[in-house]
């Protein structure tokens, strides 16, 4: 199956991934840690295919089960006692509980942030945030642009050095130290230099005036508008639920959860729908193009 999420608009992604991770790392729920850990497996499939989606997980779940494991021999609060250590703490079946919850809540938000990394590239994230601080945005441009830019005129440099023999691998120390000093300043002498024509470049074309538009490779469509209800809908539901502790889940000193009610299966739903969004949408566009096949 293909990835058709990625082919979305950068609102509803953002808006996907903040959310799910949010709700990840703060609703402390079973049914909450489970579908989310489901949702990210599932994606993550879609994204990279079995192989690298199971390298992925194996990776996140080291970091799950170390903390399952850290926690119940560090914390020692709970009021069911399951056995006693050699030095004399106990071994209670909340820390036990609170280990696993901690592991899984781990493992689904690094699971989620891998499936982010691959989606939400730069030039989304500087879409982002072009509308709402467009300062910071032209910012974040030149610094991401600038760092492979510096680094192929480092390269540029100690190549037509090593061609005149005055790099670093060449000469004693001290000569070894001027030829670093003059790599150095030709570098910053030609950074400078770009400098002040990018400036001159962006005074001419008018950057900073009133009225100004900025270039977007996005635009929002019909789907992306439905998805974004969506994805608005089941949070405002989650939110709600969580504001009426539906999702309550107390561990110390005892294990307490929130009673099943109809809005709080309700709630459950509008979170399955959340967290497999991604999966949902990737379905549905696979169908829509076999149908048109």
């Amino acid at each position: 199956m293909n990835d058709f999420f990625k082919d979305y608009n950068p609102w509803g992604q953002g808006g996907f991934f903040l959310g799910i991770v949010a709700f990840t790392m703060f609703l402390r729920h079973p049914v909450v840690q489970v579908f989310s850990l489901l949702g990210a497996l599932v994606y993550n499939w879609i994204q990279v295919g079995f192989g690298r989606s199971l390298k992925t997980f194996y990776m996140a779940l080291g970091s799950g089960v170390f903390i399952s494991i850290l926690n119940p021999l560090l914390v020692h609060q709970g009021a069911t006692i399951l056995a006693y250590f050699p030095n004399g703490n106990p071994l209670t079946l909340e820390s036990i509980f609170f280990g696993l919850s901690a592991g899984a809540m781990f493992t689904s938000t690094i699971l989620w942030l891998a499936c982010h990394n691959r989606i939400m590239t730069s030039d989304r994230i500087l879409y982002l945030s072009a509308g709402v601080f467009p300062s910071l945005s032209l910012i974040l441009s030149m610094v991401l642009r600038f760092v492979p830019l510096y680094k192929e005129r480092i390269k540029t440099i100690y190549a037509c050095r090593l061609g005149i023999g005055e790099d670093l691998s060449q000469g004693n120390l001290w000569r070894r130290f001027k030829n670093a000093l003059k790599i150095f300043s030709i570098f910053v002498t030609w950074s400078l230099e770009a400098s002040i024509e990018t400036a001159d470049s962006m005074k001419a074309r008018g950057h900073g005036l009133p009225g100004r538009t900025h270039f977007a490779l996005f635009k929002m469509e019909r789907r992306d508008w439905v998805l974004l209800g969506l994805l608005v809908f089941c949070a405002s539901i989650c939110i709600l639920a969580a504001y009426r502790r539906k999702f309550k889940l107390v561990i110390y000193p005892m294990v307490k959860i929130a009673k099943l009610t109809p809005f709080s299966i309700f709630a459950f739903g509008a979170f399955i729908l959340f967290a497999f969004m991604p999966v949902f949408v990737s379905l549905l566009e696979e169908y829509r193009w076999k149908y048109l096949k």
